[in-house]
């Protein structure tokens, strides 16, 4: 899912209507995504057909863990409205929902970012993207994550979706 461009589902990206300036535009696209993701759990999307993955691309991320709180919340509050769900809402999104890393929120203290990737599970939910050649594409030799997660981030991830990409076969050493 790819949002922005100001046409189909999103004709207005932004809640309030349209904005006058393309950076405004640029910093409010997760307004869509937003609306998206909580749409396709609360319809029922992931519980219809648990093998399904969404993958959401230049959205950033920062705001996922804060909407899966209140989704949760909600949730949990008012699960009348929806008794054909089974799981939390995160629940769904962890299982069913991937986000690319591009572009990729880049606070002063590195470590904001870390915690709010790792409140979103992003270790198993991000997969790398570049957006290259645009003017704020990704690159991958300044992807401020923890190396740790680097080798799911970098490739497994969307090994595991898209299940048709050949797997890299591994080779002995001799």
């Amino acid at each position: 899912m790819h949002l922005g461009g100001q046409g189909g589902v999103n004709a207005t990206a932004v809640a309030a209507g349209p904005t006058t300036f393309f950076w405004e535009t640029h910093a409010l696209l997760p307004q869509s995504a937003m609306t998206h993701m909580a749409s396709m759990i609360a319809q029922g999307v992931f519980e219809k057909w648990p093998d399904l993955y969404c993958v959401i691309i230049e959205c950033g991320v920062a705001w996922v863990p804060s909407v899966l709180w209140r989704l949760d919340s909600n949730y949990r509050a008012l699960r009348k409205e929806t008794p054909w769900l089974r799981m939390l809402p995160s629940e769904y999104f962890r299982r069913n929902i991937r986000f690319s890393t591009q572009p990729l929120e880049q606070p002063k203290n590195l470590q904001h970012l870390w915690s709010t990737l790792e409140a979103m599970d992003g270790e198993h939910t991000l997969m790398f993207a570049s957006d290259y050649p645009h003017w704020d594409y990704d690159d991958a030799n300044n992807l401020h994550i923890p190396a740790k997660w680097r080798e799911r981030i970098m490739g497994l991830n969307a090994l595991e979706v898209y299940k048709r990409i050949p797997q890299p076969i591994a080779v002995a050493a001799e």
